[in-house]
């Protein structure tokens, strides 16, 4: 494969992944929200197509990332909800009232 991934250089990218594994790594330390965990894990993924120059590895590594980001968000609205939060507007009107 050309060079070519993504639109910044290498050196960028491992500066931004280096950046969002603290930023996720540190709020899964502090909030215990398991899709901070999965986000952190999720993006030194995208490092890896540098490493193999495989056209089927590079897609593999984009449908892992994709299951990632909906498993993160799967997470976020089901287990990881604040309780505080209402499950429905309607029972949040009632509560109000």
């Amino acid at each position: 494969m050309i060079n070519t991934l993504y639109p910044i250089e290498l050196k960028m990218h491992i500066i931004l992944v280096l950046l969002a594994v603290l930023v996720f790594g540190l709020q899964f330390i502090r909030l215990r929200k398991k899709y901070y965990l999965v986000l952190a894990v999720a993006m030194p993924l995208s490092l890896l197509p540098y490493l193999v120059e495989s056209d089927a590895f590079f897609y593999g590594i984009g449908i892992v990332e994709a299951l990632a980001l909906i498993g993160a968000l799967v997470l976020a609205k089901t287990v990881d909800r604040d309780p505080k939060e209402p499950e429905q507007p309607a029972e949040a009107l009632e509560a109000a009232e």
